[in-house]
């Protein structure tokens, strides 16, 4: 399992470094949590800690049902592609290799790179939910 984990993030990036990238609409941080919240996903607001950036881009955190929610809200959609070529969740949040690894599920949207721990897997329809706020406003957009 722990094998996998690498190989599937790998394709995920594969597949997110060949969207197109071209005249995006760029949202903001209160985009994102207006989606959430219109999808009745409650987003808590963490305390400013040293979380993990990502080429000089601080997450803002959220609480969402007992996990961790990190939105990164990059200048461009260009600027997000660059920085998670070759990003590896793992390694981001220093997660030592002989421990089992938190779960994590990541999204984007245009200029934003959602990443979502969790200690255990997504209940199918939670993760639905989540994929189907994203990709309606894709298609709003």
């Amino acid at each position: 399992m722990r094998k996998r984990i690498p190989v599937l993030l790998s394709i995920l990036f594969i597949l997110l470094l060949t969207a197109c990238s071209s005249h995006s609409k760029v949202y903001n941080l209160e985009d994102i949590t207006q989606l959430f919240e219109k999808g009745d996903l409650h987003l808590k607001p963490q305390a400013e800690d040293n979380y993990p950036t990502i080429k000089n881009v601080k997450p803002s955190v959220y609480e969402l049902l007992d996990d961790i929610l990190y939105i990164y809200v990059f200048e461009s959609e260009d600027k997000r592609i660059e920085a998670s070529k070759g990003l590896i969740v793992q390694e981001l949040f220093n997660t030592p290799s002989d421990i089992n690894p938190p779960l994590s599920y990541i999204h984007h949207m245009n200029n934003v790179l959602i990443i979502y721990i969790t200690s255990s897997p997504l209940d199918k329809n939670f993760k639905k939910q989540i994929d189907d706020i994203i990709t309606a406003e894709q298609v709003h957009k």
